[in-house]
């Protein structure tokens, strides 16, 4: 799918890890600002390595060697500077298919980061606390028990006390790893509607091994297969006329 000022552009990445095989190979991929990007795919198709990319972690954590660019507003991310990586990963903040919230309580979680990025006063850290809460639809669950640790929460609050966390920071692009593994139905609704509402605010990159969940949220999706990108196209359009016979073999679960 083309797009002509796209919020992120990946061109011709490539991922690899040590002297093995490229995880990713020559991925060139727009996403646009303001949507909801599925990226999914079979276990191994470099899915989740490209998302750490993006905001430096495969690079930084993982140890990987990267070629090519991603684009931010066309600045290449690969470029920036130790100094410059800490901002940018407040640009592009990222959830994990296992939530991680701090061993603190819930209020403490939120403001961490702010606190970090210079905001001080205790007034504009509540309104943050609760705005954040309020954006990732978790406000009337725990409003009542701020001070209380964020590792009693159930697992679905957790997870979207991780994204309220990252809500906070104001960042650009939201990157969701498996979000919703492990949670139930109604926890799951609640981050696809929370992702919906937000898509104004923000723009947003899903991996996900669930396709129907795929076809309910994104606006456009990513088909990947081992280590490559077989087909990317509206949502509409890819799960209902697939170019490719691979992504129509994986999307009617012949495969995966």
């Amino acid at each position: 799918m083309s797009n002509a000022h796209p919020k992120l552009d990946l061109c011709e990445l490539t991922i690899r890890y040590g002297e093995g095989p490229a995880v990713a190979r020559n991925i060139s991929l727009g996403i646009a600002r303001n949507s909801i990007h599925a990226f999914i795919g079979p276990a191994g198709s470099g899915k989740t390595s490209i998302l750490r990319t993006i905001n430096l972690l495969s690079i930084d954590v993982d140890g990987a060697t990267v070629t090519g660019r991603v684009l931010l507003d066309g600045q290449n991310v690969l470029e920036a500077t130790t100094n410059a990586r800490a901002e940018l990963r407040r640009k592009l903040g990222m959830a994990f298919a296992t939530p991680q919230p701090l061993p603190r309580s819930i209020y403490e979680n939120l403001v961490f980061g702010p606190r970090l990025a210079g905001v001080r006063g205790k007034a504009v850290l509540d309104g943050l606390v609760e705005s954040s809460l309020r954006a990732a639809q978790l406000w009337d669950e725990v409003k009542d028990r701020l001070t209380h640790s964020a590792l009693a929460l159930s697992g679905g609050q957790q997870q979207r006390l991780c994204i309220a966390r990252i809500i906070a920071l104001e960042p650009e692009v939201i990157l969701l790893d498996e979000p919703c593994s492990g949670l139930d139905p109604i926890s799951t609704l609640k981050i696809e509607q929370m992702m919906q509402s937000l898509k104004s605010r923000f723009t947003w990159i899903i991996v996900t091994n669930n396709t129907k969940q795929a076809a309910r949220v994104s606006d456009n999706t990513a088909f990947f297969l081992l280590g490559d990108l077989i087909e990317n196209d509206t949502t509409d359009k890819l799960f209902t006329a697939p170019v490719d016979t691979r992504t129509a073999d994986y999307i009617e679960g012949r495969f995966g």
